[in-house]
């Protein structure tokens, strides 16, 4: 065996060591001047991986709230002050921007490090464990019974689901039997309005088994939040929150709050996980708007977020999105909201054709793409016929540079923010203001 000492950080928390062999190799939840004894251990003919049989922490882990941080896979930094955490994953980013594509942005920390999230997905093994996967090793769940970065409310439906689990352990699928039905089970919870819900994901099929009916029961007697959601998709697709929907009680939406405009949210749809986190974005875009806007074009507009928070400053609006029932979802809403205003949504994959998207004049766009990107229809799309204004909203900042390297020679950058809606995790978001070049 030998001994290694941490270096320094990585940007996405983890530590950074020299193994034996020279290699830099990383290692989360650790700390620089953290001791570790390692060895190679043989995986595959001619492939041979670090294992870290002790760690000699010389870091104080006061910082650290959660009693499962180091084995849970979702926060990696809590052992780092948070103002460290900021300079570690912002710093790389802004630097990049600057070097590549002569882009400076500002950084802005969050308000709120704690009990920001308002969605948390866990998985559900045999034992009865609720919890969430180890960090690389996706076949180990770690039990969680309370979670320092969700809501005191999320927490209690946490341990409300965990004794109803323990009086019908049986429901729960065995990946390895292929019995039980139970997978996932996600809280959602609003962070301005009281709407809640629990979903729990079954295997396809299972809504048919016997011990169904006395859970459906069960549930129903001891869980006390106001909606209650079955979804079942196939036994193998390790997706939660996603499949065909049973309601058990209330309904398969929630509502969310956001700068006075509520937002109708299907329960397998995406949303801002930190709407609270999110506002400094949403004020960037608001402060910058066209005084005389005529058209918004609204690019990967999910439940119509951007629509109608903005749909006051202009005349129409143009929302695009992959999911049917988000399209459902923001048409309706925007119609209560804006009754007399010209609108059109339209379900349309971005990815595979831009035929959809028409060209308006006095038009501002706001696209919100997937972490991979807009992708490179898009980025064309704009870079030859988009409109004056581009606001560019990314929680890639990566894929965001690399998006905007393929338009930006059409267009002025004017200035940009990035923020922490995601504290004691890597992941940041950021929005990016461009003004199209004088013809």
């Amino acid at each position: 065996m030998d001994k290694v000492i941490v270096e320094s950080l990585d940007s996405d928390f983890s530590g950074i060591v020299t193994a034996p062999n020279g290699k830099k190799v990383n290692v989360f939840f650790t700390y620089p001047g953290d001791e570790l004894i390692v060895e190679y251990v043989k995986r595959r003919p001619r492939q041979r991986s670090l294992r870290i049989n002790k760690t000699i922490r010389n870091h104080d882990w006061n910082l650290v709230k959660c009693n499962v941080f180091g084995e849970c896979g979702g926060c990696t930094g809590q052992h780092i002050d948070y103002k460290e955490q900021l300079n570690l994953k912002f710093s790389p980013i802004i630097d990049g921007f600057q070097k590549d594509l002569g882009i400076s942005i500002q950084s802005i920390p969050s308000e709120q490090i704690y009990e920001y999230r308002s969605r948390m997905d866990f998985s559900v093994f045999p034992g009865p464990i609720i919890g969430q996967r180890q960090r690389g090793n996706f076949r180990k769940v770690v039990p969680i019974t309370s979670c320092s970065i969700q809501s005191n409310w999320a927490n209690q439906a946490l341990k409300d689901v965990q004794s109803v689990l323990n009086q019908m352990p049986e429901i729960i699928w065995d990946r390895r039997s292929e019995e039980g039905g139970l997978k996932y089970l996600t809280i959602r919870k609003a962070q301005n309005t009281n709407d809640g819900i629990l979903i729990f994901t079954f295997t396809d099929g299972y809504e048919s088994h016997p011990s169904m009916e006395n859970f459906r029961k069960l549930c129903l007697n001891s869980l006390t939040q106001e909606s209650l959601l079955f979804c079942y998709n196939r036994p193998k697709s390790e997706v939660s929150a996603f499949g065909r929907p049973e309601i058990l009680r209330g309904k398969s939406t929630f509502i969310e709050s956001v700068l006075g405009k509520s937002f109708e949210i299907p329960f397998d749809s995406f949303f801002q996980p930190n709407p609270k986190g999110f506002l400094p974005i949403l004020s960037f875009i608001k402060e910058r708007l066209p005084k005389t806007g005529k058209n918004l074009i609204d690019l990967f507009c999910g439940n119509g977020f951007f629509s109608l928070l903005y749909g006051d400053s202009f005349e129409h609006i143009d929302g695009y999105e992959l999911t049917e029932s988000s399209i459902e979802i923001a048409s309706q809403t925007f119609q209560r909201t804006y009754p007399n205003k010209s609108h059109s949504f339209q379900i349309a994959n971005l990815f595979m054709s831009i035929e959809p998207l028409k060209e308006r004049d006095n038009a501002t766009l706001i696209l919100d793409p997937p972490r991979a990107g807009a992708g490179k229809l898009v980025n064309q799309w704009i870079r030859d016929f988009g409109p004056e204004y581009v606001f560019y909203v990314s929680c890639n900042p990566y894929s965001q540079k690399e998006d905007v390297s393929i338009f930006l020679p059409q267009y002025d950058f004017v200035d940009g923010i990035i923020i922490d809606p995601y504290p004691h995790t890597p992941h940041t978001e950021s929005v990016l203001f461009f003004q199209r070049k004088p013809k």
